[in-house]
């Protein structure tokens, strides 16, 4: 039986044994309450029984000047005879000039190391620093993208898996979507490193960037076409109404969908030639001022319907609604899912685009029409590239509102509203 490590300036009581007498089962049996302690050829075997009939086995000893005690086992699962041969090991440790303390603490760090598998090393990592760090969201999203992926290792022991198995690992997640396992082996290096820092693995961390190859975020170069959107904006209204609205504002006004989601009534103003939305720079994904967005056409009707209670995209459980739900309400009408929940859902006539593509979409349209290239950058809150975005801290706040007219235009004779 293992042997736990105790601290013998606890135990007070008065021992009781016959000096020099060796114990016997009897009396161990009869003991009710205190120490008992063995004598020669067991010195230093001793029993201690409690109030509460608790019966246990330690092994006194010194290290130089210092009184150490050891837990051999409990009574009656481990009888007399038992705890003098477990007695007998600890004392071959103190003949070699060995801490049983120590030996002991070694062996158990041994044995969770033996048990430290994939999961558990991700699951710690997870409670211990993730859900601790950040923000619920996304912890959840770190746990569900770990858990998800690690596949065949989850099972395997950390110590056991071989370097290549876990570059293998990656490669198979990243044939099937790159982005997803970049992030998987950033988290799992992650957690391997800490894990080694709170002792529970000894190999260094062999994850590196090299490990699953080169992977590096996809940057998506899709738009939609003008015959695209001719199928698409008058097939719009299948999704809920929330997203709809949100991907029609990302379409017409260049927006970043997530900036979309946090709009709001104190952003918006009108002033002498129309109405504006003004977003603040700490609410950008650029901050390097704030974004200043004429309303006309479609995105005012839009934004007059859905002014007036605070957030224009209210959600449930926070402010205002996740990026997230545009995508998963894209994903759900794409048909590329087997999901049940899926099965009903009408299926989009545009095939693989996703919100964010809406605003390159802008962006190209704009171009198409021969805006100006200053004038659509600043659209979409691009700064103005090289010594030119430094000298020029023109805003366009007129050219914007000219522009954004004939791209509302454009897309309403596209959708069948013009």
């Amino acid at each position: 039986m293992t042997a736990d490590i105790v601290d013998p300036s606890s135990q007070t009581r008065k021992v009781q044994s016959k000096k020099g007498k060796p114990l016997t089962a009897l009396q161990v049996k009869r003991h009710s309450e205190g120490f008992l302690a063995d004598a020669h050829p067991n010195q230093g075997l001793r029993l201690r029984a409690t109030k509460k009939g608790t019966k246990t086995w330690f092994y006194r000893y010194r290290v130089g000047d210092k009184l150490k005690q050891i837990k051999l086992g409990s009574y009656p699962g481990m009888d007399l005879a038992e705890a003098r041969e477990a007695y007998r090991g600890q004392k071959k440790l103190r003949e070699q000039y060995l801490d049983p303390q120590v030996i002991t603490a070694e062996r158990k760090r041994e044995a969770e190391r033996q048990k430290f598998t994939f999961s558990v090393m991700v699951d710690q990592y997870l409670t211990e620093r993730v859900e601790k760090d950040r923000k619920p969201k996304g912890a959840a999203e770190a746990r569900r993208l770990l858990e998800n992926d690690l596949g065949v290792l989850a099972g395997r022991k950390v110590e056991d898996v071989a370097p290549v198995e876990i570059h293998d690992h990656i490669k198979v997640i990243a044939a099937r979507a790159p982005n997803i396992a970049l992030n998987f082996r950033a988290e799992l290096s992650r957690a391997w490193r800490y894990a080694v820092n709170t002792g529970k693995v000894k190999n260094a961390c062999p994850i590196n960037s090299d490990m699953g190859g080169q992977l590096r975020q996809g940057k998506r170069e899709r738009h939609l076409s003008q015959d695209e959107l001719k199928l698409l904006l008058p097939w719009m209204g299948s999704y809920s109404a929330t997203v709809r609205d949100a991907l029609t504002l990302t379409l017409y006004l260049g927006l970043r969908s997530g900036e979309v989601c946090k709009l709001r009534d104190k952003w918006l103003t009108e002033e002498s030639d129309g109405w504006w939305i003004t977003i603040p720079a700490n609410e950008m994904k650029r901050q390097h001022s704030d974004h200043r967005v004429p309303l006309t056409g479609t995105p005012l009707e839009i934004v007059s319907q859905r002014s007036g209670s605070g957030y224009w995209f209210p959600s449930r459980v926070n402010s205002y609604i996740d990026q997230k739900v545009l995508g998963v309400e894209v994903y759900a009408h794409s048909g590329r899912s087997k999901a049940k929940i899926y099965r009903c859902k009408a299926i989009c006539p545009v095939v693989d685009w996703a919100p964010n593509d809406l605003r390159k979409t802008a962006r190209t349209q704009l171009a198409a029409m021969r805006c100006p290239f200053e004038i659509g950058e600043s659209v979409l809150h691009h700064r103005l590239p090289g010594v030119g975005g430094l000298y020029n801290q023109y805003r366009y706040d007129l050219e914007k509102r000219e522009w954004l007219t004939k791209l509302a235009v454009l897309f309403d004779q596209l959708g069948g509203r013009g």
